[in-house]
């Protein structure tokens, strides 16, 4: 994860043997970060003892915190293998990984649903062979959100299981890691900006270090 930083460009102006340093407005720096993305209350209090930035990868970019130490030693990365990025944790020496932002790539002119065997790759389950992306609202959610969800009996079952009913049957997750599981939300979308990419989105349980509301094309 990188900071963000804002300075002053410098201009030279060649004339009459001469050099000159362009001036720019001394609110410039402000007003750039006020430009900038802004955490949300919530984010802002749970994460006070972090640092809010930019971070970038894969063609992506995405507004984050990096906690130090005192405040759990984590971080969004750039994660290349995914490819897209990881929430990177360090304790004792040694760094640990686990996929939040995974990208798959579509035409530009196709829907969403085109990415489906690569998803079902990517995550194999019982029943992934008959998930589907279909589209999904929770808390958090940006719009236009799909899940990698079961289908007919499958979904039924699943749905009776996970609704925390006594009676019904105990079923694995259906989907794989990329479909719902009996807790946290998962989702993915068409990247603003850019119909070629489309992301998957751990959001987990708890809330994240980073704003999927931020991502869209790096620049």
């Amino acid at each position: 994860m990188r900071r963000l930083v804002v300075g002053l460009s410098v201009v030279a102006v060649l004339g009459a043997g001469a050099c000159q340093q362009a001036e720019a407005p001394a609110d410039a720096p402000a007003a750039e970060a006020a430009s900038a993305p802004q955490p949300g209350q919530t984010m802002a209090e749970t994460f006070g003892n972090c640092e809010w930035g930019e971070v970038t990868g894969s063609g992506l970019s995405i507004w984050s915190y990096a906690c130090g130490p005192e405040a759990g030693n984590v971080r969004l990365v750039a994660d290349d293998s995914l490819p897209g990025f990881a929430i990177e944790s360090t304790g004792e020496g040694e760094a640990a990984r686990r996929p939040a932002i995974m990208i798959f790539k579509k035409a530009a002119d196709a829907s969403v649903e085109s990415i489906v065997e690569a998803v079902r790759a990517k995550s194999p389950g019982p029943h992934s062979a008959t998930c589907t992306l279909q589209p999904v609202t929770f808390e958090g959610a940006v719009p236009g959100s799909f899940g990698f969800e079961p289908t007919g009996a499958v979904k039924a079952a699943w749905d009776a299981f996970a609704s925390g009913d006594g009676e019904a049957e105990p079923v694995e997750p259906p989907c794989g890691d990329l479909g719902p599981q009996m807790a946290g939300d998962r989702s993915f979308r068409v990247v603003e900006g850019d119909p070629t990419t489309v992301v998957f989105i751990e959001y987990g349980s708890e809330i994240q270090i980073f704003d999927p509301a931020t991502l869209r094309p790096a620049t």
